[in-house]
């Protein structure tokens, strides 16, 4: 009685929620990384962003468990090396090519997505969604290699149909692959040794 009266306190019940809270946030760090994406190309708006759109709908989420780890690699290394350029084009060194003739010509045809901002504020609204999108997948990774999924996918372990038969058999593996086996031997008694009429 004593643990259950110690637990049902205010304060405990409260830390346990912000404990869940912590958790729900990061095991929901990939969907984060995708909105962080989606933020991107809708405030920068331009070729150099338009790489995230087709990342995230055009594989990340056309995968049926998850992206593997070379995906997440590739964010990670193109989000770095985007940060690094858009910190390059804002320093006032470049301020006059920023200003030519040219540059605003193919930022106005080619609509490549860098802006010069004055004042720190612009800038740092104009790098956040590179910046989530670092931190997001980097709590991924970590998240990931916590629960042992970094290396390998859910459909490395176990294939769907396989989880179903476990599932049927109420989680006890030794019957699924003695299933297994005995469909693999009369596969091979029927195909390969056929009996003798």
């Amino acid at each position: 009685m004593s643990r259950t009266w110690e637990f049902t306190r205010p304060r405990s019940i409260v830390l346990k929620l912000f404990e869940t809270m912590a958790y729900i946030t990061i095991s929901n760090t990939q969907n984060l990384t995708y909105l962080c994406m989606i933020l991107s190309m809708y405030m920068n708006a331009g070729l150099i962003s338009v790489i995230y759109p087709i990342a995230v709908f055009g594989y990340a989420l056309i995968e049926e468990t998850r992206p593997r780890k070379e995906f997440w690699n590739f964010i990670r290394s193109y989000t770095t090396g985007l940060l690094f350029f858009k910190f390059i084009v804002n320093l006032s060194i470049l301020g006059p090519i920023m200003d030519s003739n040219i540059f605003i010509f193919l930022q106005g045809y080619l609509k490549i997505g860098i802006f010069d901002y004055e004042d720190l504020w612009s800038l740092v609204l104009y790098m956040t969604p590179e910046i989530l999108i670092l931190v997001f997948s980097m709590l991924n990774e970590l998240q990931l290699k916590l629960i042992g999924l970094y290396y390998q996918i859910e459909e490395d372990l176990e294939s769907i149909h396989d989880g179903i038969q476990r599932n049927i058999e109420k989680g006890d593996v030794h019957k699924v692959n003695l299933k297994k086996q005995f469909a693999a031997s009369m596969y091979l008694r029927r195909y390969f040794w056929p009996l003798e009429e």
